[in-house]
């Protein structure tokens, strides 16, 4: 190595951490601005929501696009929900807001990872519809189904990453919706696919499950069996048949399984096998 070429690394090093450090320091402020934000947005005094979504959503999206956001834990940001794919090619933030106790809204953005550290930046938009009972949907980014996303999970068939989403819409004062969908990665474009659950009958383009607002469900990846594991839903008087308000579980669990490429639907699982 030369003298120059030594001398010229010597300087590029510092300027690099510096670089570093004042990205991580801009993350750092962006952070301390929404949360005082989602702080505003979730007082119980505030009375007109709607200036404070903007900011939210047009803060968001300034730091979302910042070099190095998503690899920033942005853990300061507690009220919202954040998950990141296993293979860090995804990360979901959704948070809502009450309207009244029937209705709900719901927000999100989705950051898709790239080459050379780049990431591009999505929108979900709420698209304010019911949900109950619909498994078969065409579902996009623009035309959302809203809901809270609390897990995701990675799997792969055949060259192809699917990143299965676990969440919950508060839907209303008598139930609640937990469901399962899943998306795929094309182009740097994050698309909701269908098709991929068979129910036994039929294939559908996710799970939905629909219970009374005063039980609790399960729904979640069980790492032992490798299945999404939830309880099995019916109704407190079979006079309340498909009368979700009035489902809840009995004990048994059911489980999706993915295999060749589909969520495949499992019912009655031996309860002793899961972790």
């Amino acid at each position: 190595m030369t003298r120059a070429v030594s001398i010229l690394l010597f300087l590029l090093i510092p300027l690099s951490l510096f670089s570093q450090e004042s990205e991580y320091l801009e993350l750092v402020k962006a952070e301390a601005r929404l949360q005082g934000l989602f702080n505003q947005l979730y007082s119980d005094s505030l009375s007109d929501e709607q200036p404070f979504i903007d900011s939210v959503r047009k803060e968001m999206t300034e730091a979302l696009s910042m070099q190095g956001s998503m690899d920033f834990p942005w853990s300061r940001l507690d009220r919202i929900g954040i998950i990141t794919s296993d293979d860090r090619r995804m990360r979901v933030f959704t948070w809502h807001v009450i309207d009244d106790v029937d209705h709900y809204r719901y927000f999100g953005f989705i950051q898709v990872g790239m080459k050379k550290g780049r990431t591009k930046l999505y929108e979900l938009k709420d698209n304010g519809k019911p949900q109950r009972g619909i498994m078969k949907l065409d579902q996009t980014k623009a035309d959302w189904y809203g809901k809270l996303y609390y897990q995701v999970l990675t799997n792969r068939h055949k060259r192809k990453t699917y990143y299965t989403l676990l969440g919950m819409d508060f839907n209303n004062s008598h139930s609640t919706i937990k469901s399962v969908e899943v998306m795929a990665i094309q182009r740097n474009d994050p698309i909701f696919v269908r098709s991929l659950f068979f129910n036994g009958r039929d294939f559908v383009d996710r799970l939905v499950l629909e219970y009374a607002n005063q039980v609790a469900i399960s729904v979640r990846h069980d790492p032992g069996t490798g299945m999404i594991t939830f309880d099995h839903l019916v109704p407190f008087h079979p006079i309340y048949e498909n009368s979700f308000e009035f489902y809840g579980p009995d004990g048994s669990i059911d489980g999706l399984e993915f295999s060749g490429g589909h969520w495949i639907y499992r019912d009655d699982i031996d309860a002793r096998n899961i972790d």
